[in-house]
C-alpha cells in the first residue's frame, strides 16, 4: 500500500526517547495480526518498513512478500520499557530494532547427497547447503538452525549497543533461556502433542475447512478483521523451536566482522573468494552454536572454525590479497585457540566449561591438530640453522630485513596457526605487519601506507617480532636438547655415576691434597719421635736425625756416615780432653771401601794398532823359524 511504499518522516521519530539497552525487551511479531490491514497494524508495519529504508537495504515488493507468507520467517522488535502516545493517539511503542530470521535445515541425507552429486542445490537452505558443499559433511545440514535475515536499528540511536542487546535476547530465546509463562513446551514437541491427540472426527473436519477455505481464497474481501491476535508477544509466551544453531550471512567489511563476532559471539566458518561485482564485498557466513539445545557432543563449531582459519591464512596471498590487512588479522581470530578449541571454551560462573574427551578427539581429527606445541624436529622442517642464523643476525640489526624475507612467511604460518603456544603473544600492530608481510606478500611501503606509520617505527616493530620469535626458537631448542641430555641410556648412566660417587666428600682437590699431606707429616713426626726415644733409652745419647728409611742415594750423599756407638765414643773423648763438648768439632774415622779400578776403555786406534803388532810378531817366529831350518 502507499504508506509502506513512502513511510511517513514522522513517523520515524523517537517519542519514548532512548532507553538503557539493557532495560528493553524483544518481541515476537504475529504476522496475522501485521498484515490485518487495522489501522494501529498499519501505523506498526509503516515503522518497520522504515527501519528497513533507513538500514539502505535494497527493499523490493518480493521482500513484503515474504515477510508476510514466507512460513519459516520470523519478525522480533526490541521496545523500550515505555510507550507514549504518537498525535493520532494509537499508543505504539518506538521501534528500536528489528530482527527478520528464517529458519533452515532439517535435511534429509539422500537429498543432500543426490543434490551434491549432480552439482546442484535447492533454493533456500542457504546456510546449511554451504556449509555442506564447503566441508563436505551432509550432517550438518541435518541439523536445523535460524539464519539472521535481516538486522535494522533506528538511525537515532545507532551505535548505542541495541543490537548487541536484540542479538543477545534472540540468542537467549532460541537458546532455550527463556522461560515460558504459558507452562508450554517446545513448539516440536507441542506440534507432535496435537497431532497425535486429534481424532478421526477432528482431523476430517479440519480437512474440509481447509478444502472450503481454498474454495473460497479467490473471493476474499480485504477489510479489517474485528477479532485480531495480539500484535506483540513476549518472548517468554512463544513456543521455542528446538535449533542446534544460530548463524547469518552477509556482505564482509570491517564494521559487520566487528558485530557478529565481538557483539554477537559468532565464528567465521565461510569467506567466499569472489567478491560480489556490485558492492565489492566477500560472502561471509557466521555460526554461533546454541549448546543447550543440541549439547556439545558433535564439537562440529570448533572443528570447522579452525579449518575456516587456516583456508582463509592460505588464502591471503591470492584471491584475498587486497584485504585490508587489519581486517585479515581478525579474520584469523584468537591466535591463542587458532591451533585447537580452547577459544570456543566459555566461563559459567567462574569456571570453565568441560567437554568429553569423545568431543575433543573429534576436535583434533576434524581441524587437523594433533599438537599444538612446536617441537624441534618440525621448526627445523620449517627453519634451516643456517636461517635461525639469519633470524639472530637481524635480530641484533646486523643485517637488513631484505635478507630474511623468504622467512617472513614461515614465521607467521607458525604464529598464526598458534605453534608458537598459547602464552606467544604479539602485539597488533606486530601481528599486522607479520600477517602483511608473510601471508599477504605485502611491501614495507604499503604496510607504512596503510597503517599510517613512519617507516621507521614500522621497521622497529617489525624487528621487535622478529627478534621476539627468535629468542623462543632458542629457547625451544636449548630446552628439548636438555631434555634429550638426560633421557633414556643417558638417564640410565648419569643415574649410575651418582650412586657410584654419593658417598664422596664433597671437597675440592686443593684440599683434599693438603689435608692429605698433614696427616703424613704427622704420622711421620710420630715415627721420628718414637726413633729418638728408642736410641735415648739404649745409648743415652740423641740418636741420628734421619728417618728410619730414606732409599734416594741422592739424598743419602749428604748423610752423617757412622754408627750412633761410634759418634758416642768420639764424644766421650773430645769431652774428656777438652773439658765439654760445646766447643771445637767431632770427628770419627771414615771407612773407605776399596772399589776396583775400572779398565779404561781403549780408544779404536789402539785397539787396531795392537792388533798389527800381535800380528807382525807371529810372522817374525815365522820367518825365524824357517831360517833354521835351512841352516841344518
Amino acid at each position: 500500500n502507499n504508506n509502506v511504499s513512502s513511510p511517513a518522516t514522522s513517523s520515524m521519530d523517537l517519542k519514548g526517547g532512548a532507553p538503557a539497552p539493557a532495560e528493553c525487551e524483544l518481541y515476537h511479531v504475529n504476522r496475522d495480526a501485521l498484515f490485518s490491514y487495522h489501522r494501529l497494524s498499519e501505523s506498526f508495519l509503516q515503522k518497520l518498513w522504515g527501519l528497513y529504508t533507513s538500514a539502505h537495504y535494497k527493499n523490493t515488493p518480493n521482500d513484503l512478500q515474504m515477510l508476510s507468507d514466507a512460513p519459516a520467517h520470523n519478525v522480533f522488535v526490541l521496545l523500550g520499557p515505555t510507550a507514549e502516545e504518537d498525535e493520532n493517539g494509537d499508543g505504539l511503542p518506538d521501534i528500536l530494532a528489528i530482527v527478520q530470521t528464517s529458519l533452515e535445515g532439517k535435511l534429509s541425507r539422500k537429498t543432500i547427497q543426490a543434490q551434491l552429486a549432480r552439482g546442484h542445490r535447492s533454493a533456500g537452505d542457504l546456510i546449511p547447503w554451504t556449509m555442506s558443499q564447503q566441508f563436505g559433511d551432509g550432517n550438518f545440514a541435518q541439523l536445523s538452525g535460524a539464519r539472521v535475515v535481516r538486522v535494522a536499528v533506528h538511525p537515532g540511536v545507532q551505535g548505542m549497543g541495541y543490537g548487541s542487546r536484540a542479538m543477545e535476547l534472540l540468542y537467549r530465546y532460541y537458546n532455550g533461556e527463556m522461560v515460558s509463562l504459558s507452562g508450554g513446551g517446545d513448539e516440536s514437541e507441542e506440534e507432535e502433542n496435537e497431532s497425535s491427540d486429534e481424532t478421526p472426527s477432528e482431523s476430517d473436519s479440519d480437512d474440509d475447512s481447509v478444502k472450503e477455505n481454498a474454495l473460497l481464497l479467490h473471493k476474499e474481501a480485504l477489510k479489517p478483521r474485528k477479532k485480531l491476535p495480539p500484535l506483540l508477544l513476549p518472548l517468554s509466551s512463544v513456543p521455542t523451536p528446538r535449533l542446534d544453531w544460530l548463524g547469518t550471512s552477509f556482505g564482509l567489511t570491517p564494521s559487520l566482522h566487528n558485530f557478529w563476532q565481538r557483539k554477537a559471539g559468532m565464528t567465521l566458518l565461510y569467506l567466499r573468494q569472489t567478491a560480489n561485482e556490485l558492492t565489492g564485498e566477500h560472502s561471509a557466513v557466521m555460526i554461533r552454536a546454541l549448546p543447550r539445545r543440541s549439547g556439545w557432543d558433535d564439537a562440529w563449531l570448533p572443528a570447522f572454525g579452525v579449518d575456516a582459519r587456516r583456508r582463509i591464512g592460505r588464502l591471503l596471498g591470492g584471491a584475498f590479497r587486497g584485504m585490508e590487512v587489519k581486517l585479515a588479522v581478525n579474520l584469523l581470530g584468537d591466535v591463542a585457540g587458532a591451533g585447537g578449541f580452547h577459544s570456543w571454551m566459555k566461563e559459567e560462573g567462574g569456571k570453565k566449561q568441560s567437554m568429553d574427551k569423545n568431543a575433543v578427539q573429534e576436535v583434533k581429527k576434524r581441524s587437523g591438530t594433533q599438537s599444538t606445541k612446536l617441537t624441534g624436529p618440525e621448526l627445523h622442517y620449517h627453519l634451516t640453522p643456517h636461517d635461525l642464523q639469519r633470524l639472530e643476525l637481524y635480530s641484533r640489526n646486523l643485517c637488513d630485513h631484505h635478507l630474511i624475507g623468504d622467512l617472513v612467511p614461515s614465521l607467521a604460518t607458525l604464529y598464526f596457526t598458534g605453534r608458537m603456544g598459547s602464552n606467544f603473544r604479539l602485539s597488533s600492530v606486530q601481528s599486522a605487519l607479520l600477517c602483511g608481510m608473510g601471508l599477504q606478500h605485502k611491501g614495507v611501503d604499503d604496510l607504512t601506507a596503510e597503517l599510517a606509520l613512519p617507516i621507521n617505527q614500522v621497521l622497529a616493530m617489525f624487528n621487535k617480532a622478529v627478534k621476539k620469535m627468535s629468542l623462543a626458537f632458542h629457547n625451544l631448542l636449548v630446552e628439548e636438547e636438555s631434555r634429550g641430555l638426560l633421557s633414556g641410556d643417558a638417564m640410565k648412566k648419569a643415574e649410575v655415576k651418582v650412586h657410584k660417587i654419593r658417598d664422596v666428600v664433597g671437597q675440592t682437590l686443593e684440599e683434599d691434597a693438603a689435608e692429605g699431606a698433614a696427616e703424613a707429616m704427622k704420622v711421620l713426626m710420630n715415627q721420628q719421635k718414637q726413633q729418638e726415644t728408642k736410641v735415648e733409652h739404649n745409648s743415652g745419647v740423641t740418636g741420628t736425625r734421619l728417618p728410619p728409611e730414606i732409599n734416594d742415594p741422592e739424598i743419602m750423599k749428604y748423610a752423617l756416615k757412622g754408627t750412633d756407638e761410634e759418634w758416642a765414643n768420639a764424644l766421650k773423648e773430645k769431652g774428656g780432653v777438652d773439658g765439654g763438648i760445646d766447643s771445637g768439632t767431632v770427628q770419627i774415622k771414615s771407612k773407605k771401601v776399596k772399589t776396583p779400578k775400572k779398565r779404561k776403555a781403549e780408544s779404536r786406534e789402539e785397539t787396531v794398532a795392537s792388533v798389527l803388532k800381535s800380528e807382525k810378531k807371529m810372522k817374525d817366529k815365522k820367518k825365524s823359524k824357517k831360517k833354521s831350518r835351512k841352516t841344518m
